[in-house]
C-alpha cells in the first residue's frame, strides 16, 4: 500500500512499483551480481506517487556491461553513451529507456553528492525498490524536503560548474516539476553561462526541448533568461529585449514572446496563467475542437510533445522585429516583413541547434505564418476561399498556427483583454477549424489538367498555368465552381483581369 507524508506543499506518495516494474527489476537483478540502486527522477517519481517511464541506475561496477546484459536479455537496443564514465542505455521493445552508470565515487552516498540537484540525489537498492522498502532510501542532501518545500537546490557549490548544462536544467525542472531555484543558485548559473559555449549543442537542444515541454515552459525560459542563458542560447532575441511596440501591446518584445509562451502554457496544460488570466481569472480556456487538439500536441516528436515545438515557435515568432522596426513621423510604429526575416533567422537557429528537417519545417512555417491569422480576422467576413488558400499553404501546421495566434492575443492584450473579445475570437479559430478538421476528405479532384488549361486559353507552359490551376482549385474547393467549363470560364476571367 502506498504510504503518505504531507510536507510542504507536496504530498509525498512512496508507492510500490506496477508489475511491469517489478517484472523488469527482476531482468536487471538477473543481469549483474554487482550492487545495483535506482537513482535520480525514477525514485523522485516514485515519491510522488508516479511510476517511472524512463529508469537511471547506478551501478558498483561497468555500467556498459550492465547496459550490454539488459539490451541482450531484454531483446533491446545498446547505445553507448558514454565510454570514459562507463555509461550506457538500453531501450527496451516497450519504449522503456535504462540508463546504466558506474558509480563515479567509491560509494553510492558519495556519489549522490556528484549529482546536479537534492531532488535528484535520492538512492534506493533495486531490491528495496521492488518491495516498496523505503527505509532504504538514502537521501544525504535532504532531497526529500526540497522536493517536498519545492526547492531546486544544487548539490554543492560547485554543482553548476562541474557541469554548466546543469544551468539549463534548473530552467528545465522550472517548468517540467514547477521547482523554485534557490536564490543561491542564480549567482552560480550567472558565473556559469559563459561555458555553455563548450557543451556539446545536443544536449543543450534536448535539456531546452524537454524545457518547452513543461506545463511552465514560459517560467523555465524566465529563468534561464534570469542567468543569463537564454541569449547565450539565441543571441538573435537580446535585441528584442530593449524593442518598445505599439500601445495595442502592453510589453517589448522579448518579454511579450515569453508571455505568449505562457498563455501557450495556460491554453494547452493549463499550467501558470499569463497576465491576461490572472486579470481575468474566469477567461474562458476551453478550446474548439478541444479532443483533436489534446491528440495532436501531443503527438510524440522524439522524447518530446509536438506542443514542446509550439512553445519553442512562440518563443522566436517575433525575432525579427528590431531589425524591421520603422517609426514614423504621425508616431506609429511598423515592423513590416518581420515574419518572413524571423523565419529565415529561425531556419539558422534551428540548422545551429542541429533540429530535424521536419521540426525546422514546422518552426518556420508558425514563424512565417503566424501574422496570416489576424489578417484574415481583421478583413472582416471569412470566405470559403481564403480558409482553403490557408490551410494549403500551411498544411497540418495550420491548427497549431491558429493556436499560437489565440496565444499571441493574449499575450499582447494582457492585462487590458477584453472578454468578449476573446470570445469571439474562439468562436472565430472555431469556425476556421471547422473547416480543417470537419472538411470531407479527400478533397475532389482537380476540375483541370494544365494541358487541358492550356489548350483552351491558347497559352504555353509556365508560371502562369500554375497560377491558374492554383485560382481555380481554390474556386473548386470554396465552391464556386462545380465543372471543366465553368473552371475555363474563371480561368479567361482571372487571365483577363490579371493580366489584360
Amino acid at each position: 500500500m502506498p504510504t503518505k507524508d504531507i510536507c510542504g506543499d507536496v504530498i509525498l506518495v512512496r508507492v510500490m512499483v506496477n508489475d511491469q516494474l517489478n517484472n523488469l527489476f527482476q531482468l536487471i537483478t538477473a543481469c549483474t551480481s554487482r550492487p545495483v540502486w535506482l537513482v535520480g527522477g525514477a525514485v523522485r517519481e516514485l515519491l510522488t506517487g508516479h511510476q517511472p517511464v524512463d529508469l537511471d541506475l547506478a551501478i558498483d561496477g561497468s555500467g556498459l556491461a550492465l547496459a550490454q546484459a539488459l539490451a541482450d536479455a531484454g531483446q533491446g537496443t545498446f547505445v553507448l553513451l558514454d565510454r570514459e564514465r562507463d555509461t550506457g542505455r538500453v531501450v527496451l521493445p516497450d519504449s522503456i529507456v535504462i540508463d546504466c552508470a558506474r558509480l563515479r565515487a567509491t560509494d553510492i552516498v558519495s556519489d549522490l553528492y556528484l549529482r546536479d540537484f537534492t531532488v535528484n540525489a535520492l538512492a534506493l537498492p533495486l531490491d528495496a525498490a521492488r518491495w516498496g522498502d523505503w527505509s532504504a532510501l538514502l537521501d544525504p542532501l535532504d532531497g526529500q524536503a526540497d522536493l517536498a518545500a519545492r526547492r531546486l537546490r544544487p548539490c554543492t557549490p560547485t554543482s553548476l560548474r562541474d557541469d554548466p548544462l546543469r544551468v539549463i536544467r534548473a530552467g528545465r525542472f522550472r517548468a517540467t516539476h514547477q521547482l523554485i531555484p534557490v536564490p543561491e543558485l542564480v549567482t552560480p548559473a550567472r558565473e556559469v553561462v559563459p561555458l555553455l559555449s563548450a557543451i556539446a549543442v545536443e544536449r543543450i537542444r534536448d535539456e531546452l526541448l524537454k524545457l518547452c515541454d513543461g506545463l511552465a515552459a514560459a517560467a523555465g525560459l524566465r529563468f534561464l533568461d534570469q542567468v543569463g542563458a537564454l541569449t547565450a542560447i539565441f543571441p538573435e532575441l537580446e535585441a528584442a529585449r530593449t524593442c518598445d511596440q505599439p500601445h495595442v501591446h502592453f510589453l517589448p518584445v522579448l518579454a511579450h514572446m515569453l508571455e505568449t509562451v505562457a498563455a501557450l502554457d495556460w491554453l494547452i496544460d493549463n499550467g501558470e496563467p499569463p497576465v491576461a488570466v490572472q486579470t481575468h481569472p474566469h477567461l474562458e480556456r476551453i478550446l474548439p475542437f478541444a479532443d483533436q487538439y489534446q491528440a495532436l500536441l501531443h503527438q510524440r516528436r522524439g522524447n518530446v510533445r509536438r506542443a514542446a515545438l509550439l512553445k519553442l515557435a512562440a518563443l522566436l515568432h517575433d525575432n525579427a522585429k528590431p531589425q524591421t522596426k520603422v517609426s514614423h513621423p504621425d508616431g506609429t510604429v511598423t515592423f513590416y516583413g518581420h515574419q518572413g526575416l524571423g523565419a529565415e533567422r529561425v531556419l539558422i537557429i534551428a540548422q545551429r541547434l542541429r533540429l530535424s528537417r521536419a521540426d525546422t519545417a514546422y518552426l518556420a512555417c508558425i514563424v512565417r505564418e503566424h501574422m496570416r491569422p489576424g489578417q484574415m480576422r481583421s478583413g472582416g467576413q471569412l470566405t470559403e476561399r481564403g480558409i482553403a488558400r490557408f490551410f494549403r499553404d500551411t498544411g497540418d501546421v495550420g491548427p497549431d498556427i491558429l493556436l499560437h495566434e489565440l496565444a499571441d492575443h493574449l499575450a499582447t492584450r494582457g492585462p487590458w483583454l477584453d472578454p468578449v473579445a476573446w470570445r469571439e475570437h474562439l468562436h472565430w479559430v472555431a469556425m476556421m477549424l471547422d473547416h480543417y478538421w470537419n472538411a470531407p476528405t479527400p478533397p475532389p479532384p482537380p476540375l483541370l489538367r494544365g494541358d487541358t488549361l492550356m489548350a483552351a486559353l491558347g497559352i504555353k507552359p509556365g508560371p502562369e498555368v500554375g497560377r491558374l490551376l492554383r485560382l481555380i482549385h481554390e474556386a473548386q474547393l470554396a465552391g464556386e465552381i462545380h465543372s471543366p467549363e465553368e473552371a475555363i470560364a474563371l480561368a479567361r476571367t482571372l487571365q483577363t483581369t490579371d493580366h489584360g
